[in-house]
């Protein structure tokens, strides 16, 4: 018997991010009275923290895009995409997008639930586009580019993972949760300076493949679903391309 394959909701991230700093209330906070009270209004409050600025010596996107295949660079039977051209952030740096370190805590379930991006926030430039492999397979290409030492904090949250995932289960459309997810997490070696493969394998919805690899301060990520029933071959695709990456 055929098993359909559905694409996962994505509700939950647009609700998580607009709902950063909705946790707390005024009732939650401590209350004092008589003159700590007095005290503490007369108290100057904290200063905010500074907006992140862009880094002048991050790669710029307009760089970033050369890095990215063309036709004649990619392995035979490949092509770059039609639906999914290229997009970078253009020729200047920009604020990083978030605090690698902010994503410390990134675990298991993140990585089920939002993928590799959680893990990789703190980019100050990026590239992508879409290829597809010998059977029509899209495949998104992207390349990261980071403030000195970012990039391999970022990709230490996704190497902090290795052989830890397993198995768990996520609700079906019942709410019961029947539906299991493998998620592997795997050393890749002589690429680039460090790379991983992170595969999420769902039996009743789609899954995702992703192999993300480091060179110095930029992070290549080649990324493939399973919806036609198998992933596409993303490790021979970041082994192309990653000595590109500059």
């Amino acid at each position: 018997m055929s098993t359909t394959r559905f694409p996962t909701a994505v509700g939950v991230v647009c609700a998580a991010v607009l709902c950063v700093g909705c946790g707390s209330s005024a009732s939650e906070e401590p209350q004092a009275d008589g003159p700590a009270a007095t005290a503490a209004v007369d108290s100057p409050s904290p200063s905010a923290p500074a907006a992140p600025t862009a880094d002048p010596d991050v790669v710029p996107g307009s760089v970033l895009k050369t890095y990215l295949p063309t036709n004649r660079t990619l392995p035979k039977g490949w092509k770059v995409s039609t639906a999914f051209t290229e997009h970078d952030s253009g020729p200047k740096p920009v604020a990083p997008s978030a605090n690698p370190g902010a994503a410390a805590n990134f675990g298991c379930d993140q990585l089920s639930e939002h993928g590799t991006e959680g893990a990789l926030g703190g980019w100050g430039a990026y590239a992508n586009l879409g290829v597809t492999d010998p059977h029509a397979h899209e495949v998104g290409v992207m390349v990261r580019a980071y403030s000195a030492g970012q990039a391999s904090e970022a990709f230490g949250n996704l190497r902090s993972l290795e052989g830890l995932c397993g198995t768990t289960y996520e609700p079906n459309s019942a709410g019961l949760l029947n539906n299991p997810v493998t998620i592997t997490v795997s050393a890749v070696d002589g690429i680039g300076d460090e790379g991983v493969r992170i595969t999420i394998d769902r039996k009743a919805y789609v899954g995702r493949e992703t192999v993300v690899t480091r060179v110095g301060d930029r992070l290549l990520s080649v990324s493939s679903d399973n919806d036609g029933g198998k992933f596409a071959d993303v490790m021979k695709l970041a082994k192309t391309l990653t000595p590109r990456v500059k």
